[in-house]
């Protein structure tokens, strides 16, 4: 796996990306047409939140990438100097506060037969843009979601653990939401139960616990959800994860949802249900937030 070099800052503005550890302008930047990312969407992503030069919870998200790689037998051994040429990646693009950090990995150029062969020379970009957290006033307002009547997630797929380069089920998804003038839309999986929203997982306050889908439901286990798990197993607090049919969602007090963007954000409606209360959802993101800086209490 290339790891890349340390160079000299670019001299002009522009967009950088990085390349099988090459930092490039991004209009010079080059795949082959017989990448089989592009081909077969034969790959994994993940997207991540950068804050003044470091990414938080990087190792987590590349452990489940190397989880995912080693499912699909693509290798991926991200070298010590990685964390760095992402630092570098930032800084060339003039990213010192906020931004968003996306690796996308593929089985590189299609050499072998149609499956899942072992590659010896796999595709590695890295993207940086801005990203810009919602203020106060839209976090109250919350999202405004529907459940998805007819597409579902298919828990017995192989693959609805693993986050892959074939996103077209979740665009479909979010697309249909947005032409009904939704902002996300929830997916159920073939049972009619509740599984996941489009880019973000869902938990629901109900009966005064806290609860959100279990992974057998069909979802990708996110990676804010992971963390915010361990917050409250460590406070004697444990969030159940549930099997649960989307109806109960009209008798819950609070729903939010996470990723690594947003972290926590509200749910303000599903479809015809309001959610007007955020006590709850304000005070555990209040404690992700103090979890998340104590472990750059260095920075």
């Amino acid at each position: 796996m290339p790891t890349g070099t340390m160079k000299p800052g670019p001299e002009k503005a522009e967009t950088w990306v990085a390349v099988n550890g090459r930092i490039v302008p991004e209009a010079e930047a080059c795949l082959t047409p017989s990448d089989r990312g592009f081909l077969y969407g034969d790959g994994l992503f993940e997207t991540m939140k950068a804050r003044h030069g470091r990414v938080d919870f990087l190792e987590k998200h590349l452990d489940r990438m190397r989880e995912g790689a080693r499912d699909l037998a693509i290798p991926f051994s991200p070298a010590p100097s990685f964390p760095a040429l992402i630092q570098q990646l930032l800084d060339w693009n003039g990213l010192h506060e906020t931004a968003s950090v996306k690796i996308c990995l593929s089985r590189g150029t299609h050499k072998g037969p149609l499956s899942l062969y072992e590659s010896a020379e796999p595709t590695l970009v890295i993207f940086a843009r801005a990203w810009e957290e919602p203020d106060p006033d839209r976090w109250e307002r919350g999202l405004e979601i529907t459940v998805e009547k007819e597409i579902r997630q298919n828990r017995f797929s192989g693959i609805c653990h693993l986050k892959t380069l074939n996103y077209l089920p979740y665009l479909l998804t979010r697309t249909r939401a947005g032409h009904a003038g939704f902002e996300e839309a929830i997916l159920l999986n073939g049972e009619g139960s509740l599984c996941e929203c489009t880019a973000a997982n869902i938990f629901f306050f109900r009966q005064g616990q806290l609860e959100t889908p279990a992974a057998s439901c069909g979802l990708l286990p996110g990676i804010t959800r992971a963390v915010l798990l361990e917050i409250l197993d460590g406070n004697g607090t444990p969030a159940r994860e549930v099997t649960r049919p989307a109806e109960i969602l009209a008798a819950c007090e609070e729903i939010f949802v996470t990723n690594s963007l947003l972290e926590i954000m509200p749910v303000g409606r599903v479809d015809g249900h309001h959610f007007p209360r955020r006590e709850q959802t304000r005070e555990l993101r209040d404690r992700f937030r103090s979890f998340r800086n104590t472990l750059y209490s260095d920075a």
